[in-house]
């Protein structure tokens, strides 16, 4: 993170002279989505968008008031184009002012842009070499081509002594170093694995060129796999205990992998925040590859073995906190403060496995949400509890799920309101990494969106977008590769050593902020100390320029989010309105067929199965006829948990007559508790929507088409409109 020549110092302070006077998203935006730029205060209250080649006016509209924004120092005024959606290339242009960068409306305006941010993970892959049809211009030598470590005196046990040498493959370098810590690993990984649960069918035609593509996994799990192996290997078998990093016991300078020092790397000591960080990230790793076993046999089952065995040493091991030992000068990754961890490792093993002992260990109504960094996962449990929350056992508190992540949302709303800038980010957000800060922040804001589908936190969280791509108070895009005025020096050892001048692309490095750590590092100064004007492009600036593993993680998340919920909103097909009991019996005695056949099952089955994949979602599908199942396909990212959803939900349905979101309303409507009806065991019953009677005229129900994998009343929903399309009935 440090040892920079001066000989590549190359950029200068004049780059900041350059800040373009109208700050805006540098690539541009999605027709949909909402539209903003910042202008300065000038004397003109109107703007116009032009077409970028004619300079032609397409769009005009007036300049919101003055405000002012702290963090930057300025008074600003918006310009707010969301209306236009046509495609095109167009600029912002203000009397008084220069036009603003080019940019782009268009549908796939962000393909290239998530391609990159989960390519750069290949490019930081430790021990092997990036063949050039792989990497292009950036194809280099294997670093740690050796993948044997030593264990350090500090992690030294009976089984291990320390000087044993141990094999530890693989694995991301964690940021413009050479070293790999499962501390950042964890939230990491665990938020590819995360849009890639929720985002099934967008990775899956998302192609990296990687080596590994065109195998029978998405490139986003092929890529994960490279770190999950180094994670699974920092784990001692002996104990299950995990080390906290692989590191050099110093930094190396600035040179490419190969180059790196050829002295022994260690395994350094275990800590208890390496535990759970390592259980939460194997729990959920294991159900993402549990449709995968097949291709990789018995890897589910050993991730989940894996994240249970570290969950036991962290709770035999409880206060065991990592501070570098006196020999080791890297990055400490240091957390005392664990509790976030235990929930969130807790929080996974629970949907994992099933078993309700984990989620009563993680105490969730003492649990709060926050914006996650890597030494604060907590949120990370509500993002799982939430995604899976319509196949949680009973005893998980759905409504304080929800209430978590809108609590939180609506904070960050209030904050994005009264920005002049339009973003959430207010002075203390201006830390290290705060530009993981604002994607970490839109990451909430999405789940929060894909719960309620308030507008809001869509925009708001595209406002967190449009900041890291121009419309900021730098006017940089603080991506590698993209935009007008991209970062071009970011501290990043290969981009400093591998002679080519432009950086690699697709990181997101750290941003403004007025600690300048660096400062009596960099003979550059700083152009001012304001927080949000804090920044260095330079390599020199480990404190605001450099790239990390867990600060590109929510750049990948957050893009391809917004592609899909802004193309399609999560609801637009499995629209779930509030319907009385009333409209359920309708839609139950309206539904119904005069026969039914094997192949009018699957013909139903695959018309779920459209309208699921239209909107973006898995689920699981099952239609029986008098016991016999005739219809079962689970989508990607789906388990035994929606088979055992659809069985209880099917039992409700048998022994009522009614669908079970009729059961559902009824009970709701009385005031009683759904998830506790006296007469029924929730071990056989389930009164969540999903579960509808296959009724025939004059004979009555003979079975039931159901649905598991979303909320309850958006199961019901998807159920009925694919009964509607097929029998075709009007809504």
């Amino acid at each position: 993170m440090r040892l920079v020549p001066i000989a590549l110092l190359l950029a200068t302070a004049a780059a900041h002279a350059q800040t373009p006077a109208i700050k805006v998203n540098q690539l541009g935006f999605l027709p949909l989505s909402s539209k903003l730029a910042v202008v300065p205060q000038l004397e003109a209250t109107a703007f116009e968008v032009i077409d970028a080649d004619s300079g032609k006016p397409v769009f005009k509209g007036s300049l919101r008031a003055p405000a002012a924004w702290a963090p930057s120092g300025e008074t600003v005024r918006l310009a707010d184009f969301s209306a236009l959606k046509t495609p095109g290339s167009y600029r912002i242009k203000v009397a008084g002012a220069a036009p603003s960068d080019r940019f782009t409306i268009g549908d796939k305006v962000y393909q290239p842009l998530t391609t990159a941010a989960l390519k750069a993970y290949y490019f930081n892959r430790a021990g092997t070499a990036l063949a050039q049809a792989h990497a292009g211009v950036y194809a280099r030598a294997a670093g740690h081509a050796n993948s044997a470590a030593v264990v350090h005196a500090s992690a030294a046990s009976s089984a291990r002594p320390a000087g044993t040498v141990i094999a530890v493959p693989k694995g991301w370098y964690d940021a413009g170093d050479y070293n790999i810590y499962v501390a950042n690993s964890g939230i990491s990984t665990y938020t590819l694995l995360a849009a890639y649960e929720h985002f099934p069918a967008f990775f899956d035609k998302l192609g990296t060129n990687i080596p590994e593509s065109g195998n029978a996994l998405p490139d986003i799990l092929d890529e994960t796999l490279w770190n999950l192996e180094w994670m699974l290997a920092m784990q001692d078998p002996n104990d299950g205990g995990v080390y906290h990093k692989l590191t050099n016991l110093t930094f190396d300078g600035m040179v490419m992998p190969v180059d790196a020092m050829k002295t022994p790397r260690y395994v350094v000591a275990k800590s208890t925040a390496a535990a759970f960080d390592f259980a939460a990230t194997m729990a959920a790793a294991s159900r993402v590859f549990r449709p995968y076993e097949k291709q990789h046999p018995g890897l589910s089952a050993r991730m989940l073995a894996a994240a249970e065995a570290a969950w036991q040493w962290a709770e035999a091991n409880p206060a065991r906190y990592f501070k570098n030992p006196s020999d080791v000068v890297t990055g400490e990754y240091g957390d005392d403060q664990v509790a976030d961890e235990r929930a969130w490792a807790a929080a996974e093993l629970y949907i994992t496995s099933g078993k309700d002992s984990y989620y009563r260990s993680m105490k969730a109504e003492s649990v709060t949400a926050t914006v996650p960094t890597w030494s604060d996962v907590r949120s990370l449990a509500w993002i799982s509890l939430a995604q899976h929350r319509a196949s949680l056992t009973p005893l998980a508190d759905r409504k304080l799920i929800e209430k978590r992540i809108d609590g939180l949302a609506s904070n960050l709303i209030r904050q994005w309101k009264a920005s002049g800038y339009r973003v959430a980010m207010t002075e203390p957000d201006f830390e290290w990494g705060s530009n993981a800060v604002a994607m970490n922040q839109a990451m909430m804001l999405l789940q929060a969106y894909r719960m309620n589908g308030n507008g809001d936190y869509l925009a708001a969280a595209q406002s967190a977008l449009d900041y890291v791509l121009g419309r900021n108070a730098t006017g940089y895009s603080f991506v590698t590769g993209f935009g007008t005025r991209p970062a071009l020096h970011p501290h990043h050892r290969p981009s400093q050593a591998d002679g080519i001048e432009a950086p690699v692309p697709g990181f997101l490095t750290g941003g403004p902020q007025p600690g300048q750590q660096d400062k009596a590092e960099c003979p550059v100064p700083y152009p001012t100390n304001l927080a949000a004007t804090a920044y260095l492009d330079h390599a020199c600036s480990f404190a605001s320029n450099e790239v990390a593993i867990n600060w590109n993680a929510p750049l990948l998340y957050v893009t391809a989010a917004l592609k899909e919920l802004t193309t399609k909103a999560p609801r637009e097909i499995m629209d779930a309105p509030e319907i009385t009991l009333a409209d359920i019996a309708r839609q139950e005695s309206t539904l119904q067929f005069d026969s039914f056949s094997n192949d009018m099952a699957l013909e139903i089955g695959l018309k779920i199965i459209e309208l699921a994949r239209e909107a973006r979602q898995s689920v699981a599908v099952d239609i029986r006829r008098n016991g016999t199942q005739l219809f079962y396909h689970g989508m990607p990212g789906t388990s035994s948990d929606h088979a055992d959803w659809i069985r209880r939900k099917n039992n409700l349905v048998d022994r009522s007559g009614h669908s079970s979101f009729y059961i559902h309303t009824e009970v709701k409507n009385r005031g009683g508790d759904y998830d506790a009806i006296p007469t029924l065991d929730p071990r056989e019953y389930a009164a969540h929507g999903g579960a509808f009677p296959l009724t025939l005229r004059g004979t009555g129900q003979i079975g039931t088409i159901t649905v598991s994998g979303l909320p309850g009343p958006e199961d019901h929903a998807l159920v009925v409109r694919a009964l509607q399309a097929y029998l075709k009935v009007k809504p």
